[in-house]
């Protein structure tokens, strides 16, 4: 009888089903989704923040050039009292340059850079007369090349000045046919 109740005993064994376990408990697994949980929230966090930065930078650049200052005190003048008129460079049709010019300097009067100035006058001419003859019609067509124009003029004619430095070429008029 004892073999009867062993194999009651054995059947009834099998019939219940033994614990699933899955190597941690509850606690652990409950840590572990927390855990990753809070690693989430800081990824979003610091991704939040670079792309913040990023607009933020990108914001500043389009705005960068934009600057708000009084504007800057008008340039003392010497007007040459020359109009230039002169043949251009090109070659297979005769064109010429006219311009009338100004050159313009910082702060107030400068009275020796004034009198170099007007010493210098027909050096000034000269060299603007070979600066205006080396160029071709299409050299003198668009602003920026009227602009470079205008650079290369003030170097050629800071070069020989000894009192002060021109800061810029106006022309008056500038016509090239």
């Amino acid at each position: 009888m004892a073999d009867a109740e062993d194999l009651d005993q054995e059947e009834g064994a099998e019939n219940e089903a033994p614990p699933v376990s899955t190597g941690r408990s509850r606690i652990v697994t409950i840590l572990i989704w927390v855990v990753a949980g809070l690693i989430a929230l800081a990824l979003m966090f610091v991704i939040s923040v670079m792309v913040a930065k990023y607009y933020k930078n990108a914001d500043f650049q389009e705005t960068e050039s934009i600057t708000i200052a009084p504007p800057a005190a008008p340039l003392s003048t010497f007007k040459i009292q020359h109009e230039f008129r002169v043949n251009t460079a090109d070659t297979d049709e005769a064109h010429y340059a006219q311009a009338s010019i100004t050159l313009g300097y910082e702060g107030e009067i400068n009275k020796q850079l004034d009198a170099e100035l007007g010493k210098r006058n027909p050096q000034i001419i000269h060299i603007i007369n070979i600066i205006l003859g080396g160029k071709r019609r299409d050299e003198l067509f668009t602003p920026l090349q009227k602009l470079n124009l205008g650079e290369e003029i003030k170097n050629q004619i800071n070069m020989i000045l000894r009192d002060g430095k021109i800061s810029e070429v106006m022309f008056e008029q500038l016509v090239v046919s």
